[in-house]
């Protein structure tokens, strides 16, 4: 049976003591048994170990897979700042241990992916083929923001579409692939001669109207939906700056929107726009993130390729390209992969919550039909 392995990481220490169930590690927690250093220095001279088999991985075609988790015990902190090739030794140490453990192909996650120059370092060093699932995670934040916004009743025919980080690889190919769904398409970065660049194309492709700024927080406030895509660290937006009914898919990492403004502004959505739901009665064994059963895109795609015996360094080096976007998308499909219910990476998205996004998209409608 065809294997593969994927490497994650701690991002905070909520997951570190839910996932082994260790309170005793949650430093941010009064009276917490260890101090945050004594932790991090602990992390840091830890091996990559595995922590989880994934089982019941089935695609429709009936192909049967199995996978496993590797831990590599690094805090996002520490692989920002630590001296770079010591963390990617680590990550290639992690590649070597998957396979060892029989792999055919392995993936690397959140910040793991950008060791390395996203994982293009890390394919030289291991004998594994890598892929860091940018493409299928493209696919299926776009396709989350539409299923978003029709699941409120929003017209996207209607719809001014905010892209922020437009001139990065990711932002750039969901511009391309959102064009043709709405009428206005806003597009905003800090680099302004990138961003000219992609509207020239996107110009080519499509008659959708277009706006070029590198004003953030102006981009927002026009739009209707706004799609996060960056890898600025900072929040780069208050709950002032969103439309009433706006629909908001932050993909980046970490994100832009905060839990703040969320929970202050009630007739928003903020969806997680990269979690599937993979075909068979999937177990990951081990708590990375999304709710039982589901996946993060960039942990499907490596599903994918192993399912179809596509065993080749797939995303990496940041080098995506639209028909790498739909190829992946195809076999998704063939293989019985399916976007999930939206869902917030802050909780649940209530009931209540949609309600009242729906009443304020339909009271703006209102208001623009009586100024036309």
């Amino acid at each position: 049976m065809d294997k593969f392995g994927f490497v994650i990481h701690p991002i905070d220490s909520g997951l570190i003591t839910r996932s082994f169930n260790e309170p005793g590690l949650d430093f941010m927690e009064p009276g917490a048994l260890y101090g945050k250093r004594t932790v991090e220095r602990t992390l840091r001279w830890l091996p990559p170990f595995k922590c989880a088999d994934i089982t019941g991985v089935k695609s429709k075609t009936g192909k049967c897979i199995e996978g496993f988790f590797i831990f590599c015990p690094l805090i996002p902190e520490q692989m920002l700042n630590m001296d770079q090739q010591f963390v990617l030794r680590k990550v290639v140490e992690s590649c070597e241990l998957a396979e060892k453990l029989g792999a055919n192909m392995v993936g690397l996650g959140a910040y793991v992916s950008q060791v390395g120059r996203k994982g293009a370092q890390v394919d030289k060093r291991t004998k594994l083929p890598v892929t860091i699932g940018t493409s299928y995670t493209i696919a299926v934040a776009v396709a989350s923001t539409l299923k978003a916004a029709r699941d409120v009743d929003f017209d996207l025919s209607t719809a001014s579409i905010a892209i922020v980080g437009a001139s990065g690889g990711i932002g750039s190919i969901c511009a391309r692939l959102i064009a043709g769904e709405c009428r206005e398409l806003i597009l905003t970065a800090r680099n302004e001669t990138r961003l000219d660049q992609i509207a020239g194309i996107l110009r080519k492709e499509s008659k959708t109207k277009l706006t070029v700024t590198t004003d953030v927080r102006k981009a927002v406030r026009m739009a209707d939906i706004i799609l996060f895509s960056t890898n600025d660290p900072n929040l780069l937006i208050g709950e002032e700056d969103l439309r009433p009914g706006a629909i908001v898919c932050d993909i980046s990492v970490p994100k832009n929107v905060s839990e703040e403004t969320v929970m202050k502004r009630e007739d928003i959505i903020v969806i997680d726009g990269g979690i599937v739901s993979p075909p068979g009665d999937v177990n990951f064994n081990f708590y990375y993130g999304p709710p039982p059963g589901l996946a993060y895109a960039c942990v499907a795609e490596t599903m994918i390729l192993t399912l179809e015996g596509k065993f080749e360094s797939y995303s990496i080096g940041g080098n995506v390209t639209i028909e790498k976007v739909m190829e992946i998308s195809s076999l998704a499909e063939k293989h019985g992969f399916k976007v999930a219910e939206f869902r917030s990476f802050y909780g649940d998205i209530t009931k209540s919550r949609i309600e009242k996004t729906k009443a304020a998209i339909k009271k703006r409608k209102k208001h623009a039909e009586s100024k036309a």
